[in-house]
């Protein structure tokens, strides 16, 4: 009868002390840097997505993978087309021209590794 009083002390004890830690563990400072934790910024697109504003005060996407120098790559625009935006996604650029009034709207992918333009999307009514 002796052993069941020691032990049922024993397990009390080990009932208190487990409510006391999980009493401070609740009472650490939550907003604390957790270094095994890192947070991963989701990535901007480059390019405005359908129905979002563009707000011209954001910050430019900067690649995370440097460029070594490639040259000069020709690209022949009419007179009055103008860039209208552009993005990267590896050793391909994809440059969004349009005309004067905003008609004949092209979409044109550059390759910088191999120095040439890879092809051209014509958007618009014009292009079917």
């Amino acid at each position: 009868m002796r052993i069941v009083k020691v032990l049922v002390l024993f397990m009390g004890v080990l009932i208190v002390v487990g409510i006391g830690l999980v009493a401070y563990g609740l009472s650490l400072d939550k907003n604390a840097d957790d270094p095994k934790t890192t947070s991963v910024s989701p990535a901007t697109p480059s390019v405005p997505l359908a129905g979002d504003a563009v707000s011209s005060n954001s910050a430019p996407v900067v690649p995370s993978v440097s460029l070594s120098a490639f040259g000069d790559i020709a690209v022949d625009m009419a007179p009055g087309e103008k860039l209208v935006s552009y993005s990267r996604q590896g050793n391909d650029v994809t440059l969004h021209i349009e005309g004067d009034e905003g008609n004949a709207s092209r979409l044109v992918i550059v390759s910088i590794e191999k120095k040439k333009v890879l092809g051209r999307i014509l958007l618009g009514s014009s292009a079917q």
